[in-house]
């Protein structure tokens, strides 16, 4: 009975324990987001509050053209930055674990990339990608190609903006690929050697099977990245030539800053909140199953 007691008398204590984490948390996740969804149902000029309108900014901005463009374009954005970012990334781990210690110091080198910031990213490509004296145009010229205005060209800057996204990402890619590709047992190749099994069979049968968990966590982690990344499309484009590379958080961003009512702007961020909650929710539910 004593030591029942006791145990009664300590059992709160682990709780307290949690306690600065959950003030933390919901100082700095929690009301945040509480107070977003909240702004989304009142009209404003600028942050000051002119009213509860109800579901009218949710009607108004969902039921426009323009958020479904702008949806479209960061749907074709994620997706495709996302595809060419781990089909890179695969590749280049494969071809650097095949050629042993030259890998290792190429390797290192190729993570330069993922090293820098957004807006150092933006301004490298903004000159490389510049049709007066940028490389890019320069060697197309020599070639006989006309490069014409690619950043300023309306059919090619999202594809653009997919390229350099994807140059700064897959060297996450590429680093995840490897640990998994190194932590595969050696036993599991000399098995398909035995049966007689060429690269095509290690690959599909051993590497792919191990490869499969990390690239779903992989991809979901850079697709929560790519779905808010703003720096980086605003040193490239701005969201222009005529809108074609304005995505979801990039209208966020300038509805916040440049229009009189926020509330619009508030909608699309409770979108893009509750997109990022089920990548999150899938995430950590992938790498739970693979960690656990």
């Amino acid at each position: 009975m004593a030591t029942g007691g006791r145990r009664a008398r300590h059992r709160p204590m682990p709780l307290l324990w949690f306690v600065p984490v959950l003030a933390l948390l919901g100082l700095v996740t929690i009301y945040p987001a509480a107070f977003v969804v909240w702004m989304s149902f009142q009209k404003t000029n600028y942050f000051q509050l002119q009213g509860f309108v109800g579901l009218s900014n949710y009607v108004d901005v969902l039921g426009s053209d323009s958020f479904w463009s702008v949806a479209t374009i960061s749907l074709v954005y994620l997706a495709g930055s996302l595809v060419l970012s781990l089909a890179v990334g695969v590749a280049v781990a494969l071809l650097f674990n095949a050629i042993g210690t030259t890998g290792g110091v190429l390797r290192v080198l190729t993570l330069f990339p993922w090293t820098l910031s957004m807006a150092v990213v933006g301004s490298i490509w903004l000159w490389m990608l510049n049709p007066s004296f940028g490389p890019v145009a320069y060697f197309l010229g020599e070639a006989g190609l006309s490069p014409g205005l690619m950043l300023g060209d309306p059919d090619l800057a999202l594809a653009l903006t997919i390229l350099v996204t994807a140059w700064w990402s897959f060297p996450y890619v590429m680093v995840m690929v490897t640990a998994t590709i190194q932590s595969i047992p050696a036993e599991l190749y000399e098995a398909i050697a035995i049966d007689g099994g060429n690269a095509w069979h290690r690959f599909r049968y051993v590497t792919l099977p191990h490869l499969v968990p990390t690239l779903g966590s992989t991809g979901l982690n850079l697709a929560i990245i790519y779905l808010t990344l703003v720096t980086l499309l605003i040193v490239l484009t701005g969201g222009g030539p005529l809108d074609a590379t304005t995505t979801l958080s990039l209208e966020i961003f300038r509805g916040t800053v440049q229009s009189v009512d926020i509330g619009p702007s508030a909608v699309l961020s409770v979108v893009v909140l509750a997109i990022n909650i089920v990548l999150g929710a899938i995430y950590t539910r992938l790498t739970g199953r693979v960690t656990g």
